[in-house]
């Protein structure tokens, strides 16, 4: 098994529709590079168009990649990335914020064929790994990211559904991915093949662990059975289980994780947030310096876990690249 660490490196306020968005949470990412480097992990930033015009973040992702200490992927934000049109949920910062794979194929693939170029302009290297904004991802997107060069994807949310969260207005919303497993799969498209590493999130807890269909059932039917919603509330409130160091998790529910991880086989585990929850008062998980102070105890209680069980990092290029699937 081998760990990946992917950030989602945006802008501070993506939700404040109408301003213009900024990016001081790039200033917080060095200690937060340095903790990666002191355990031999190298994180992978996923990166929006945003980022890219920022110098402070071109300087430290550019120095990060010459090192070999980081890998720079993309993120796309639809919303952010040109071109756009004056249509609800086509505009500039619009308020509704679209899925990607809401969008016509021909805008998606001018939208990532520019955030392509501009990360490649912006830190010298061609990105080839991807996630999408809000996870909205399908088999549009994954051919239209093979159209573009890209070898690998970590957008899949297994256990969990967005087909509830908006996009365009009028639109099918997000994509449902509760029937999805955690595992590596390949998306085999007419213009070639993409690897999808999901995000590693799964149930912990007996009996979900036993049987997948049966998990896929009980989160498919659990917000409209009140039996259900009663058996959640008493034992399965946190589940699924996902690795990612937000309030709520602990050492103890990580490592319960990993174990489930490990007792499946996965190959890869990975972990994901996002860059603003690295600046106090950037992000809703962490308001105030107490709540960054204890993010960082957590990401190095987990670094020492890892180490002691002699599971080490890769990026999801290197990935891609040594997993034969």
């Amino acid at each position: 098994m081998k760990f990946i660490i992917t950030i989602d490196t945006e802008g501070d306020n993506q939700w404040d529709h109408g301003r213009d968005l900024t990016v001081e949470n790039i200033k917080y990412i060095p200690r937060f590079q340095e903790l990666c480097q002191k355990y031999g992990i190298s994180p992978v930033y996923l990166v929006t168009s945003e980022i890219c015009n920022d110098a402070l973040a071109r300087e430290l992702f550019t120095g990060y990649i010459k090192k070999g200490e980081a890998e720079i992927g993309a993120h796309l934000h639809s919303w952010t990335t040109p071109p756009f049109f004056d249509h609800d949920g086509f505009r500039e910062n619009d308020p509704d914020h679209a899925f990607a794979s809401e969008l016509p194929y021909d805008l998606l693939n001018q939208k990532l064929s520019v955030l392509t170029r501009s990360i490649e302009d912006s830190f010298g290297k061609r990105p080839t790994s991807f996630r999408s904004g809000r996870y909205g991802f399908n088999e549009d997107v994954a051919k239209a990211l093979v159209e573009n060069g890209y070898l690998v994807d970590s957008s899949v949310t297994p256990y969990v559904s967005w087909k509830e969260q908006t996009g365009i207005p009028g639109g099918h919303g997000g994509p449902d991915f509760i029937g999805y497993r955690p595992t590596p799969f390949r998306y085999s498209l007419p213009n070639g093949s993409l690897l999808e590493i999901p995000i590693t999130i799964m149930p912990t807890r007996f009996p979900l662990t036993i049987n997948h269909n049966l998990a896929v059932n009980y989160f498919k039917h659990v917000n409209k059975s009140i039996i259900l919603r009663a058996v959640r509330k008493l034992l399965y409130s946190n589940q699924p289980v996902w690795l990612r160091p937000v309030p709520g998790s602990d050492i103890g529910l990580l490592t319960e994780l990993l174990n489930a991880a490990q007792r499946k086989h996965l190959p890869f585990i990975i972990m994901m947030f996002h860059s603003s929850e690295l600046m106090p008062g950037c992000s809703k998980y962490r308001p105030d310096e107490a709540s960054v102070e204890e993010l960082y105890v957590l990401l190095e209680e987990f670094y020492k876990l890892l180490s002691d069980r002699d599971i080490t990092s890769l990026t999801l290029s290197e990935a891609a690249q040594n997993h034969n699937l």
